[in-house]
């Protein structure tokens, strides 16, 4: 028998919401299952997203055998265009995702106009195939967006199993489907490990039918007699596919008003149009004109879908509620439906768009994350999951610390021995050897590559620290020009500051701090030899104990000396 030495080493996506990226080590074959970002903290100022460092990658890129990923969320692929620029490996990833994907790549290498290279395999989603010797499994799950699977790569010693993001739901349309078929075949065969999604383990019983918008809003569908609008995260499909569905109950018409050209319900509607079976099933006269919205005699009858990412759907709202959008303006009778709970990080600019739509006219009904659950395994689901795979060893993933602790104890009610269930954090490789998980751990170096614009961890901690200062206490530059000779000041010396005091109640403030400069200045006459970086320093220095003394204040202070 082949004695497989086996590692497991989580990227991102542990004791965090987002950047899902795990890899699995078969003998000498890295197989990456998911590549994805997670938006910043509100401290992370002007950051867009985080990925993770690939250096335990790009010392390991001959053997890295293929790049998985399971479903066409940002959490699960979008860090893949970062990571072809370091590691060259073919992409499997089932229809659906994969047309996200070639989408998503085009649109990075124009954007950052560079080359990237990729090798690309769609797969069905219950696909048997083989990658480099090693067996591997793709099963059928139920998540927000259609496509969505888990994966199973067999070794000597039995499956290890990726759950994906999933929920059983047996009464989801086709293309949501799960195959738990599929699923009891790979667990009769033997798992060695299964890693199972945490976010939602803290809810009781099953998630379904907690995650359906319909029954919610279809009586606000059935009351209403002017147009509704509804916000709801692009990436969530499953829930499009409701609001579709109510539009064409209730003989409306749909407008998708994603204002981001590049959200996943405007692709995947370009999608269905090349398509013989589409996802998104939208008939020619169920969709309204979007150029007619505003007037009275032709929308309202309309549905419009506001559809958009988490980070920016929010400040969509407040922007058409401040009256910024040209053609969208809300209006008496309007029904206003915010099916778009608010996500960590969110919190300030939901808060701000809820207030502002309740001094509006229309009829606001808001959906709060209690009343609609994301589509993510609850406790029911998770023992589901570990009846049908039966794993001498259990992994909770995808999910804050807390959430680690109620999978382990939902894992330990299933019979997993406490010393059987494996909780690990980014940077932690477990190995197993004759089947057995070793004792000792290794543990590399992960940090988050913060992404700023097009600039790839260009942004660091300092940088971040200097965004804080500036918006909290604001800047203060004060510019000198001397005499390259003589080095006396030869012009007024100016001084300006933006958020940091009133300057009408402060100019002895700022008065001080030019007199404090220009005494700093004054030694070059007396010490020629003194260097302009240290003036410099000296200015900084001695004017801020000054402006911490007399304000309170920590402004960033910039100190320009201009010889001529």
């Amino acid at each position: 028998m082949k004695n497989d030495v086996i590692k497991l080493i989580p990227m991102g996506g542990q004791a965090e919401m987002g950047k899902s990226m795990y890899c699995f080590e078969i003998n000498d074959k890295i197989f990456i299952i998911d590549s994805g970002f997670r938006f910043p903290d509100s401290d992370k100022l002007g950051v867009d997203i985080i990925i993770p460092s690939f250096t335990y990658l790009e010392e390991r890129a001959d053997q890295v055998a293929a790049i998985i990923i399971t479903h066409g969320h940002d959490d699960a692929m979008a860090a893949l265009p970062y990571l072809l620029q370091t590691i060259h490996a073919p992409v499997y990833a089932p229809k659906l995702t994969a047309l996200l994907i070639k989408q998503m790549v085009e649109r990075f290498q124009r954007h950052n106009r560079v080359k990237i290279n990729l090798d690309l395999h769609p797969v069905n989603r219950n696909a048997s195939i083989d990658i480099e010797g090693v067996p591997v499994e793709f099963f059928p799950v139920t998540h927000s967006i259609p496509g969505s699977v888990g994966v199973a790569l067999w070794t000597s010693y039995g499956y290890l199993v990726y759950s994906g993001e999933f929920i059983i739901d047996f009464g989801a349309p086709k293309e949501f489907q799960c195959d738990i078929q599929k699923m009891m075949e790979i667990g009769k065969k033997g798992v060695l490990a299964l890693l199972v999604e945490s976010s939602g383990a803290k809810h009781d019983g099953y998630t379904s039918p907690n995650h359906k918008l319909t029954n919610k809003i279809d009586h606000i569908f059935e009351d209403s007699y002017e147009r509704i609008i509804i916000s709801s995260y692009a990436q969530n499909v499953f829930r499009t596919q409701e609001i579709i569905e109510l539009t064409k109950k209730y003989k409306r018409q749909i407008v998708f008003y994603g204002r981001d050209k590049y959200d996943n319900t405007n692709t995947l509607l370009r999608i269905a149009q090349r398509s013989k079976k589409p996802v998104l099933n939208v008939p020619e006269h169920l969709l309204g004109d979007k150029e007619k919205i505003g007037n009275p005699q032709y929308d309202s009858n309309y549905v419009i879908l506001l559809s958009g990412s988490p980070q920016r759907i929010y400040h969509d709202i407040c922007d058409i509620i401040d009256g910024g959008d040209d053609l969208l303006k809300l209006r008496k009778g309007d029904t206003f439906i915010v099916a778009s709970p608010v996500l960590p990080g969110t919190e300030k600019i939901a808060n701000k768009a809820h207030n502002g739509l309740y001094k509006t006219d229309a009829h606001v009904h808001l959906l709060k994350n209690k009343d609609l659950f994301s589509m993510h395994a609850s406790k029911e689901d998770i023992k589901v999951i570990i009846q049908i795979f039966k794993p001498q060893y259990y992994i909770p993933m995808k999910g804050e610390y807390q959430h680690f602790i109620f999978n382990q104890q939902i894992a330990q009610d299933m019979d997993i021995p406490n010393d059987h269930i494996i909780i690990i954090d980014n940077g932690e490789r477990i190995t197993f050897e004759k089947g057995k998980l070793l004792d000792t751990r290794d543990v590399f170096e992960i940090d988050d590559v913060m992404i700023d614009g097009i600039g790839i961890g260009d942004v660091g901690e300092k940088v971040i620290d200097d965004r804080i200062q500036l918006a909290n206490d604001g800047v203060v530059i004060v510019g000198l020009t001397i005499s390259r000779e003589t080095k006396e000041i030869v012009a007024q010396t100016d001084c300006q500051t933006r958020g940091f005091v009133y300057l009408k109640d402060s100019e002895y403030v700022i008065k001080h701090v030019i007199e404090i400069c220009e005494k700093v200045v004054g030694q070059l006459k007396e010490n020629p030899e003194m260097e302009i970086a240290e003036i410099r320093s000296m200015m900084k220095d001695q004017s801020m104990k000054y402006i911490v003394k007399e304000t309170g204040k920590k402004p960033v202070f910039i100190g320009v000396v201009v010889e001529i």
